[in-house]
């Protein structure tokens, strides 16, 4: 398939790209468990854990800028080494040079669209697992952390002084239990709080089977008791545990982390929601209105239904975008090698580090924002994803499309 020059082309492009790719992979891969370390307080062992699974989703922008460098790096030496014009002297033209970048910016776009497929997305959530693997253990660390707890979701706001020791025991720890729907003010008192527990410690353990949290009171006073609460010292405070669904973070899927058949499947589970909620409150409303009953028509449960539809059609177009900004990250690689291996050529000289940082620096100015502000406007249908998250490749090509000519000509 390949002569004798491009078997070369491709040996030192390789060469220079799992270098680049181990290297940049992992700076970024040791950021990112610095970050999760210092957030979440991990072990060195859940750090060990843990790096196997960071990898795979670091590998779709490590992929890209590896070969990126990679391209400039082996094509500028080339040019600069005049091997281009003795390619072009024994009657090659400088196409034949560029193909073999060209073959592996596509088969390392087709690895990620397969790694994105499903590896990369199991990866992302089995690494949260791992972080969430103990949430008795969790929920000590981020109370040591941030020294409360306020989820408006489960009943109590927990504040504590400190952590002891232990680990396992809250010091001077205060529950604050909510009204129906309370929250804080504006100014920060507590008029969503219909009684308050102080204990000098505590401790908590999660009973995942039961789906509660036990607290166990030591030395507790309470101020201002409803019917509701009644509690005394050395007696167990159940505090019930939000479902998966409801506990951002815990156990449910983020849409980051669902594979392509999971997105697919929840696409075809809200197109459902939204056919058979609006042909029923279509068949409630026009049974009033036929009658002319229109008192019947319960108009809150009509806006409700209205409401809940307008949510499920924003959770499918999140879906949606998820997918198109798979597959346009993924081909981003190819759009990658377009442009860099001319760019290495143009340059032509040992100054191998300009030619990156000439392509590099458009990248992070215009691509990559490209790609948020595609995945945002696709999901508000500002714009349909598939061509809102495919702007930064045609960028990438437009400029490609300005520099190849001129690397031909010469």
């Amino acid at each position: 398939m390949f002569g004798i020059l491009q078997r070369y082309v491709m040996g030192e492009v390789l060469r220079a790209f799992f270098l680049a790719l181990l290297t940049v992979t992992s700076i970024i891969v040791l950021f990112m468990v610095m970050i999760e370390a210092s957030k979440m307080g991990l072990s060195p062992s859940e750090i060990a854990h843990l790096v196997p699974f960071m990898i795979p989703g670091s590998l779709v922008y490590t992929i890209p800028v590896s070969l990126l460098f990679s391209v400039t790096v082996v094509y500028g030496r080339l040019a600069s080494d005049n091997e281009i014009i003795a390619a072009k002297t024994a009657g090659l033209s400088t196409l034949y040079v560029l193909r073999p970048a060209f073959i592996l910016g596509l088969g390392l776009s087709a690895l990620l669209l397969y790694l994105s497929y499903d590896p990369i997305p199991s990866a992302t959530h089995r690494a949260k697992k791992i972080i969430m693997a103990d949430m008795e253990d969790m929920f000590y660390k981020f109370l040591k952390m941030e020294r409360q707890f306020d989820n408006p979701r489960w009943p109590f706001l927990i504040v504590v002084r400190d952590i002891d020791t232990d680990g396992r025991t809250m010091l001077d720890a205060t529950f604050k239990h909510r009204t129906s729907g309370g929250r804080r003010n504006g100014q920060g008192n507590a008029q969503g709080f219909d009684t308050i527990v102080q204990a000098s410690k505590a401790r908590i353990h999660f009973d995942e089977d039961h789906n509660e949290a036990r607290v166990y009171l030591d030395n507790a006073e309470i101020s201002n008791p409803t019917k509701d609460v009644s509690l005394i010292n050395d007696q167990i405070l159940p505090i019930p545990i939000p479902q998966a669904s409801d506990r951002p973070g815990m156990n449910a899927k983020r849409v980051q982390e669902q594979t392509t058949p999971e997105l697919i499947q929840e696409q075809a589970k809200f197109l459902m929601l939204m056919a058979k909620e609006r042909k029923r409150q279509a068949m409630v409303a026009s049974l009033g209105i036929g009658m002319g009953m229109l008192e019947r028509v319960n108009w809150k449960y009509v806006q409700g239904a209205f409401n809940d539809y307008t949510s499920w059609q924003m959770q499918w177009r999140a879906l949606e975008t998820e997918k198109h900004q798979r597959v346009a990250m993924s081909c981003g690689s190819l759009f990658f090698v377009l442009l860099g291996a001319p760019v290495g050529i143009l340059f032509a000289r040992r100054d191998f580090l300009s030619a990156f940082i000439s392509c590099f620096v458009p990248i992070i100015i215009l691509y990559y924002p490209l790609i948020l502000l595609g995945g945002n406007m696709g999901r508000d249908e500002v714009i349909p994803p598939v061509v809102a998250l495919w702007l930064g490749n045609i960028v990438l090509a437009v400029l490609s499309g300005l520099v190849l000519p001129s690397v031909m000509k010469h």
